[in-house]
Order: C-alpha cells, then sequence, then structure tokens
C-alpha cells in the first residue's frame, strides 16, 4: 500500500511541533532564549525530516542520526556553556522529543487514524494539521504546567542569596523565600523585598528616610497580621539575587524593617522573582 507524503506539509509540522520541544526544553532547564534562535532550530529540526525519503537504515545508524539532529538542534537554539551544559541540553532535548513521540504513538494506537508512515526514525502523520497542533499546544502547556508546580514546590522553605549595591557599596543578604510578601511598588509595579536596617547598612541613601526624596525613594503600604501601616523604601543602583547557579539582575525596591535585624536571616523576598 503506497503512502502518499506532502513536503510542505512534513516541513510545516516537523517545524511547528519542534518549537514547541525546544520552547519545552526550555522550560525545564529555565534558560533565558531567544525566539530567533528558537526558530532557527525548529527549521534545522524541520529540514531533517527528510530522512524519511532515505533508504532504511537500521535501528543504530538511525539513533545516531537523530542524535546528531538533537545535538544540532541543541547548538543552534541555546547558550550551552561547554561541554558540561551541552550534554545536560542535550540530554533534556532527547528526552522531551521521546516523550512527545511517545504520546503521539499512544494516541495512534488509541485513535487508530489513518497514514502513519515511519522510517529512520522520522514519523509521518497524514492527520489534518489542526489535531497535531492542538496534540503539540497540549503536550507544551502540560510541560509547562508541569514546570511551574515542580519550581514552587523547589522554592518553597528555601531561600536565596543578594548582592545590594548603592552608596558606592554593596552588601550581601540572606533572604527566605515568603510567598505571603506579595508587596510591589504602587507606580512602577516592581518587586519589593523585605530587608532588616542593619543589613543594609552602608547601601541606603545618606539621611534615609528622612531626607531621602526623587523617584528612588517610595513609601509602601502593606497589611499582615499584626495590622497594616508604611514601610519606606529605596530603589537601590543594582540588585543581583543567586538561587544555586542561577544568577539574576532584578529591577526593584528595598523595604527597610526592624523586624529583622535580630533574626538570621536578612529579609523576605516573593519567590515569583525566579518563576518567570
Amino acid at each position: 500500500m503506497k503512502q502518499t507524503i506532502y513536503v510542505d506539509v512534513l516541513l510545516a509540522l516537523n517545524f511547528f511541533i519542534n518549537y514547541f520541544l525546544l520552547l519545552s526544553v526550555a522550560r525545564i532547564m529555565r534558560a533565558r532564549v531567544s525566539r530567533t534562535r528558537i526558530c532557527l532550530g525548529a527549521v534545522l529540526g524541520a529540514a531533517c525530516s527528510f530522512t524519511l525519503f532515505l533508504p532504511p537504515m537500521g535501528m543504530a545508524p538511525a539513533t545516531m542520526v537523530k542524535t546528531a539532529i538533537c545535538s544540532g538542534m541543541v547548538l543552534v537554539s541555546f547558550r550551552v556553556g561547554g561541554a558540561r551544559g551541552f550534554i545536560r541540553y542535550l540530554l533534556v532535548t532527547c528526552a522531551v522529543t521521546f516523550g512527545f513521540g511517545g504520546a503521539m504513538l499512544a494516541l495512534w494506537l488509541t485513535l487508530a487514524p489513518r497514514g502513519m508512515y515511519y522510517r529512520n526514525g522520522t514519523v509521518y502523520f497524514s492527520l489534518s494539521p489542526v489535531f497535531v497542533i492542538a496534540v503539540t499546544v497540549a503536550c507544551y502547556s502540560l510541560v509547562t504546567i508541569a514546570g511551574r508546580i515542580l519550581r514552587k514546590m523547589e522554592l518553597r522553605g528555601g531561600e536565596c542569596g543578594a548582592v545590594i549595591r548603592g552608596e558606592g557599596r554593596e552588601r550581601k543578604l540572606r533572604l527566605i523565600f515568603d510567598t505571603g510578601n506579595l508587596l510591589t511598588e504602587p507606580f512602577s509595579g516592581l518587586p519589593v523585598i523585605v530587608a532588616g536596617r542593619n543589613s543594609l547598612s552602608g547601601v541606603m541613601p545618606e539621611g534615609f528616610p528622612s531626607r531621602c526624596q526623587g523617584c528612588n525613594f517610595r513609601v509602601i503600604p502593606y497589611s499582615a497580621v499584626g495590622g497594616d501601616g508604611l514601610l519606606c523604601a529605596f530603589r537601590p543602583e543594582c540588585t543581583e539575587l543567586r538561587l544555586g547557579k542561577q544568577l539574576r539582575r532584578v529591577d526593584c525596591y528595598i523595604a527597610v524593617s526592624d523586624d529583622f535585624n535580630d533574626r538570621d536571616y536578612d529579609g523576605i523576598i516573593n519567590p515569583a522573582i525566579f518563576e518567570d
């Protein structure tokens, strides 16, 4: 029985699928990526779908070809940062790719659609493009939701380091994650870190808060179990947060409180800062 394969459908569907698979890898690796590079990686993956037209290969050669294709997609799409980073990205890319392939195979076995063709590690589905796109988006959504849930579980009860720079100095702080800290600066919407006055000595503006005016000084209203109130906050020159090997520079305000002066940590931060 002959199988008709439409090249435009093969390329378009593989580009779309590879694009979302690479976005899933980026989500899992918590990597900031360029959409242009992701598109180029998806184009490479789609172009390699022409292996479908090559003479049949054995399992070992087909596996080597697929690994080489994944390697190329990783190098094009991500800043891997060395051999170890490349291996990590490659393993995750292979896992996501095989997982998606398993999901598609399960759907095929369950719904028994006609027009499936497999050769050299490449699968062609003569299905409705809307169906394949819907399945791809659903898989990407599941990966995204699972990643966010796992991320929240990881951050719950944890801590991160912070370096605050201001007035030509810097201070290192130990911050505890607190999902109850939902404070934002009312005008800009920037997040607010609450820290002890003693830990901020030297980086607060001179004369803070009595002689501080202008755009770098704000009064932040808060509501807590003990009552409502106001916190004086300043905008530092630079705030760097470190969580494991992840380093992130954020634009934020630092609210000063005397409640953290006698504790074994210097302040609290909303973990949502790391969830983007």
